[in-house]
C-alpha cells in the first residue's frame, strides 16, 4: 500500500505524521475492502491490535519510506515539513 504522507520533524527529533491517503477518495480498492473487514471482524471480537492467536508470536512488518517532496523548513523552530512515499509489506 502506498500513501502519500507528510511528517513534520521537530527541534527534538520528534516525528509528527499526517496521512492523505488519496486512495479512500475513489473507489475502494478489493485490497481496502478486505483490510477494512477483517479489521472490523478484530474490534467486533474484541481484539483490537496484532491478529495472532498466541501473543508470543511475532508479527513482521516492513516499512520503507521515499522521499517525494520537501515542503517546508523553519529554521527558527527547526522544524521540516516534507512529503513522503510509503509502503508497508507484511
Amino acid at each position: 500500500m502506498n500513501d502519500l504522507d507528510t511528517y513534520q520533524m521537530n527541534q527534538n527529533n520528534e516525528f509528527h505524521l499526517k496521512i492523505f491517503d488519496f486512495t479512500e477518495h475513489v473507489i475502494p480498492s478489493s485490497e481496502k475492502r478486505l483490510i477494512k473487514q477483517l479489521i472490523d471482524n478484530y474490534e467486533k471480537a474484541g481484539k483490537i491490535g496484532r491478529p495472532v492467536k498466541n501473543t508470543k508470536d511475532r508479527v513482521v512488518v516492513g516499512y520503507g519510506l521515499s522521499l517525494f517532496q520537501l515542503l517546508d523548513l523553519d529554521e527558527k523552530n527547526q522544524i521540516l515539513t516534507i512529503n513522503v512515499w510509503a509502503k508497508y509489506v507484511s
